[in-house]
């Protein structure tokens, strides 16, 4: 089997695991980007909820609610803490993944660039030696010619 044929397989093999790498890290970034939308939900939810809170303190609320709101707003900044925190691990992660697949990536260019000068060290070697053989071919038609007359 020829280099350029062994190398075309090693080059499926690692484009094979490089796409499942990328499909890897397309996941990690949707996760992560359905994470940053629900810690953002959740802050803007708080938000909004300091905003009634603040409504309803304008009006005149018993002490036992604003206890409540304020319970309930320290529960809603323990949640998003907790979130960001999951977040940033996954922004991470993200970053790890991608630094993965670039690197097979690279590799896999790597390979197809040896697989493709092997392939035309081949080519050349194919060419030499049909050029041997037509050169052959015509000294023995040259030498025959002269031979028949």
């Amino acid at each position: 089997m020829k280099r350029s044929k062994r190398l075309q397989v090693i080059v499926d093999i690692k484009a094979t695991q490089e796409q499942k790498s990328l499909e890897v890290l397309g996941h990690a970034q949707r996760q992560q980007t359905q994470m940053k939308g629900q810690v953002d939900g959740l802050s803007s939810y708080r938000s909004d909820y300091v905003d009634k809170c603040n409504a309803f303190a304008k009006g005149g609320v018993k002490v036992s609610r604003l206890i409540e709101f304020r319970s309930f707003i320290d529960k809603l900044d323990i949640a998003i803490t907790g979130q960001e925190k999951i977040l940033k691990n996954m922004e991470q992660d993200v970053l790890l993944k991608r630094k993965t697949w670039e690197t097979m990536y690279q590799n896999t260019q790597i390979i197809q660039k040896v697989r493709e000068s092997a392939l035309k060290v081949e080519q050349h070697h194919e060419n030499k030696r049909e050029q041997h053989e037509q050169d052959e071919h015509s000294s023995r038609l040259g030498r025959k010619k002269y031979t028949v007359t």
